[in-house]
């Protein structure tokens, strides 16, 4: 879907012709205001029928899901986001429900934790291995 280059099948490697050059800054970005939005979306209707209990990353995770099948599968950097953005999502939660409800603290690590996912995932879509590799 987003191809760099004079699209003529040549693949020279160099950026020139139809190599990807991964995940744009400016979709990331939206999907990230749209976790964000479905997290506060989320935190208000927990908020409004006083259900504390109920997880909010939930359908965060799932709209990354989504969009991660169906845009992007790109599985290297899905692991990295994965593994770097879980953790960071676990550690605030056990910070932040010291100082705030429950439901604001996970709302806030969730947010944070979509940050890191999502800037992990963009930044290791572009990385490229080495040109004279061979296996």
């Amino acid at each position: 879907m987003y191809r760099r280059g004079t699209g003529d099948g040549s693949g020279t490697g160099d950026g020139s012709a139809t190599e990807d050059s991964g995940v744009p800054w400016r979709e990331a970005a939206a999907v990230l205001a749209g976790c964000w939005a479905v997290c506060a979306l989320t935190y208000g209707v927990l908020w409004a029928i006083d259900e504390p209990t109920l997880p909010v990353a939930a359908p965060v995770v799932s709209l990354l899901g989504w969009w991660f099948v169906n845009s992007h599968r790109r599985w290297v950097p899905g692991m990295a986001a994965f593994l770097l953005g879980c953790p960071a999502l676990f550690l605030l939660v056990d910070v932040l429900r010291r100082h705030l409800d429950r439901p604001e603290a996970d709302a806030l690590a969730t947010a944070a934790g979509t940050l890191v996912a999502l800037t992990v995932f963009t930044t290791a879509s572009r990385i490229r291995p080495g040109r004279g590799r061979t296996a």
